[in-house]
């Protein structure tokens, strides 16, 4: 912070420095309530989506899975996707809430579908490997 001796200073210098004041309070206070203003980027959900998102995770849970859909972290050269993991005993289906309502459907979708794990019972998947 820097801080200027006001006693030291002319009237011209002690005005400049008011308007110069001025003018970074009005700038920041212009910054902020831009930032306010800004409108989530995530696409609304419709009712259709929202109920077949809904139907997935009852199935999914019917197969003993926890669905999750949270924002997951990404940084710097790496970025964590939508997945399966199995924490002991407990079965969980993390779905990265960025993502777009049609592929959050897509992906739980293909969940149903592609992963053994879900289509047959304990002893398939323990032959299978």
């Amino acid at each position: 912070m820097i801080r200027l001796d006001i006693t030291a200073m002319g009237r011209y210098d002690r005005a400049k420095r008011f308007i110069l004041l001025v003018f970074i309070v009005d700038r920041t206070s212009q910054i902020i309530r831009k930032a306010k203003k800004r409108k989530s980027l995530r696409p609304s959900w419709t009712k259709e989506q929202d109920g077949r998102y809904r139907d997935l995770v009852t199935q999914l849970e019917s197969k003993g899975f926890q669905v999750r859909r949270e924002e997951l972290k990404r940084g710097h050269c790496w970025k964590v996707v939508s997945g399966s993991c199995r924490s002991q005993s407990q079965k969980f289906i993390f779905v990265d809430s960025r993502l777009s309502p049609q592929e959050q459907i897509s992906f739980l979708e293909a969940q149903l579908v592609d992963d053994p794990n879900l289509q047959g019972s304990e002893e398939q998947v323990s032959q299978a490997a």
